[in-house]
Parts: C-alpha cells; structure tokens; sequence
C-alpha cells in the first residue's frame, strides 16, 4: 500500500487556491538559500530576495502581522484576541544542503529550477523544508482571506541555518525567552515514518511516528602517544593496539538500556493491536516485564535505538608510513547518540573507566537529549486528532525523532515541542531525495499537508464562532 492510498478527506477545503499554493513552491524552491558553516560562503543576498518574495506572496499575513528579521531569519507574530491563551509556534527552516558538486548532471530537472513535472514539483528543499515553510504561510493566508480571526497569538519561526548550527533557532528562541513568552505548542518537521509495526508485535498494523524528543549527540576523542621504533621490538605495545584495545572496551561496554517514557507510551497507544506473544502479555504490564520488554527492543534494529545510547567507532588516524615501523601518535573518535537517561558528563565518566590511563579521552561535540514532550498535552493531542481525520489506517505514535531539528532550540519557552512534517511522501521518493539528487514532492502529499496544517491552525488558534 501506498502512502497516498491512506490519503482521506482531500475534499476538505475545496475553495482552498491550490495552483497557487503550487506555484508558490516552484517560486521559492527557485531561491537557492544554501547554507555553510563557514558563513562567508553563503549568499545572504538570496535569503533576502526570499524574504521580498514571501512579503508579496502573503498579503493578508504581512498586513496583520508583526514581522522582524534576525541576522537572516524571521519571527512573524500574528496577535490573538485573547491573551491568557499562550501562543503556538510553526516553524521551518529557510536554508537547504548545497548540491554535491558533481551530482548536478544527474538530476532529471535542475536542483533549483522549481520544475512541475510528472505530478511532482522539483528542486532542492522540495523535501527539507521549503514544502513545510510554504505550507504553513499558505494554511494561515487561506484562513484569513476567508475573514477568519485569530483567537490564539500565531508565531512563525523560519531559521536561516539549521543544516549547519541552529543559530537563527537560538537567537529566536532567545528574544522569545527574553520577552517571557511561553508557548503552547511548537510544530517542526520531523518523524513522519509510516511502518508495519510487527517489531512491537503488532504485524500488519501501521503505525505512523510522531517526534516527541531527540537523543543527544557526542563525538568522543581517543588520543593515545608512543614513541614509535621498530617494529621487531614492540615490548610496550603499540598505539594503534592500546587505541584498538580501548575502542572495542568502549563498544563491548554500553550503558545499560532503558525503557523511555516515550516507547512506554507508544506501546500503550498500539496494545489494543499487539497480537503477539509474549508482547500482548508484557505490554499489560510492563512494569513487571521490563527487563523482557527491554530484552525484545535490544535484539530489534529498529527499536534498540530508542532504549539505549549508540555507540559507532567512526574515524581513526592512518597509523604508521611503513608496516614494519611503530605508530607513534593516533586518534579516533567514538559518536555517540545520547539516550535521556546518558548525559554527556556521565558517558564520559563511564568510557574513562573502560580505558587504561595512557588513553587520553576528551569531547569534540557534545550535546544532551532533549526533554521529552508529554504526550497528554494540548498540542500532542490536537495534532493526533488532526492527523487521525486525514490519514486513515494510521496509528500515531510518539516516538524519538531519528535526526536533529531547530525546534529542540525551543525547549526554554515551550514544554510541547513536536516534530512531523505532514507531507508523507513514498518512502522510495523520501529516501532518494532528502540531502540527495533528484529532491522532490508529489502534489498530492504537499496538499494534503496544507490541509493538516490548516485544519490544526483552524481548530487550535482561530476564534471558533467564526469556524464553518
């Protein structure tokens, strides 16, 4: 089955400007707000052509709202009638990976073209994100054109470079957090996956995941010295073997797992479908049955991540010039992904007691997990509501975002931070074209998100005496 055959009520809306919505992709993929780490390499001067574009594109939005520009991102600020209700944010981010240089030939249609060919629009950020930017625009613009008023204050948050260091999120969560505003509920990209949920014993029902937090992230360095020599007399060892000896300690020792707050709670949404045993029997109580629930999550690649810190020897120094000469001194580096229950501090403490003294361990990147969302709270429930009216056969489970976001920036102002882009694209299209060649969305997924979007802005910040 397909994405697009669990598709439901596309007829919602039906006065909703879809070719414009659609051309207003095409134009904005046309912008190439590539961003790079090193910043003297981007080009400033297409963020702001962006910025004019999307000034003229939404009308109603720039008259009624509060527009303000930091370094090169957006914070718009839509005022509600009622100020006791905190206000939602919806986010995305502007900037896109660049194209590897090379690739350029192999894309059908040219990565910043903005081509609508064979029921898809086509170009870099297609994917990630510009779909969800202008998505969120065109569901509030729709609104207000329609005379609708706003109950709750709107906030779009629009970063200039996520793919690289989230300082657009920072500063903005920042002014957020020096004017004391606290949020509802955030909503980013993320999560999305839909899959049979055999794994949680429940085959032959699909489950759908909604990003509730993400793991950390940890880059630990091994540095071990020597004084080298020949090697016919390695009486000391070499340091390639105390570096090798001290990664497969670090490998062969992980933390011991843990059965997080968001899989017990996906695991209750889907037990009225787990058909398996002994999982129907553990999922009654998986307080008594941890250790086997844990036991089953751990010998599953698509669950062990959620329990456990992952630990992935990723790079090493290349050793001696000759093989008969001692390797002086070598590196590598273990990354990590940090489950809530590992901190940094306390993996690091962890690895140093693994290792023999001469190994010297030390932090290129380290960040936490972020908190978890509470699956009870407004904003989670809403979404799922939303997300259960237009996607049928679906079950939305919370689950840990696989890859790192802007919106866990946002945790000082906001206790629900959630993560799904509701554009479900074919998985085969997803996977080819996120960061690759060939990026892009089928019309179809693109307006079935502006429907989920529209509707969630609909029935969680408009005045609903003014809702038809």
């Amino acid at each position: 089955m397909t994405n697009a055959e669990l598709f439901a009520h596309e007829s919602d809306y039906p006065d909703f400007p879809s070719e414009r919505a659609v051309e207003h992709l095409r134009d904005a993929l046309r912008f190439p707000t590539v961003s790079h780490l090193d910043t003297s390499k981007t080009d400033y001067s297409a963020f702001d052509a962006f910025h004019l574009f999307l000034r003229v594109s939404y009308p109603h939005i720039v008259s009624a709202c509060v527009w303000e520009t930091i370094g090169h991102s957006l914070l718009l600020k839509l005022p509600g009638s009622t100020p006791s209700l905190r206000p939602a944010l919806f986010m995305a981010h502007q900037d896109v990976v660049p194209i590897k240089s090379g690739t350029e030939k192999n894309w059908q249609h040219a990565p910043f073209s903005g081509d609508l060919a064979d029921g898809f629009i086509w170009g870099r950020g297609a994917l990630d994100i510009k779909e969800m930017l202008i998505g969120h625009l065109e569901a509030m613009e729709y609104l207000l054109s329609r005379g609708g008023r706003l109950q709750r204050t709107v906030y779009f948050a629009f970063g200039e470079d996520e793919e690289t260091c989230s300082g657009g999120a920072i500063a903005i969560c920042n002014l957020l957090r020096k004017r004391g505003i606290e949020l509802e509920y955030v909503l980013d990209e993320g999560a999305g996956d839909v899959m049979d949920a055999a794994d949680y014993g429940a085959p032959g029902t699909l489950a759908c995941l909604i990003g509730i937090y993400e793991k950390g992230y940890m880059d630990l360095r091994l540095n071990v010295q020597s004084r080298g020599g020949h090697s016919s007399n390695p009486f000391h060892g070499t340091s390639l073997g105390h570096l090798s000896e001290a990664i497969a300690s670090i490998v062969s020792h992980p933390r011991p797992p843990v059965l997080t707050y968001c899989l017990k709670s996906a695991l209750r949404s889907l037990s009225p479908y787990i058909t398996v045993e002994p999982m129907k029997t553990w999922v009654s109580d998986m307080t008594r049955y941890e250790k086997e629930l844990l036991a089953w999550c751990m010998s599953r690649e698509s669950l062990y991540h959620q329990v456990s810190t992952t630990i992935a020897p990723t790079m090493i120094s290349e050793g001696s010039p000759a093989a008969n000469v001692l390797p002086q001194d070598m590196w590598a580096v273990i990354n990590m992904r940090l489950a809530p229950s590992d901190p940094p501090e306390v993996m690091l403490e962890h690895c140093r007691g693994l290792v023999p003294s001469d190994v010297e361990l030390s932090l290129d990147q380290q960040i936490e997990a972020s908190r978890p969302s509470d699956i009870d709270s407004y904003g989670f429930i809403h979404l799922k509501q939303v997300l259960e009216h237009y996607f049928q056969r679906l079950i939305f489970i919370p689950a840990q975002n696989r890859g790192a976001t802007d919106c866990r920036q946002y945790e000082p102002v906001c206790r629900c931070c959630l993560r799904f882009g509701p554009f479900l694209e074919e998985e085969a299209v997803s996977a080819e074209g996120i960061h690759g060649t060939n990026e892009r969305i089928s019309v179809r997924a693109y307006l079935q998100g502006i429907r989920v979007l529209t509707r969630l802005m609909e029935t969680t910040c408009m005045n609903p005496e003014e809702m038809e």
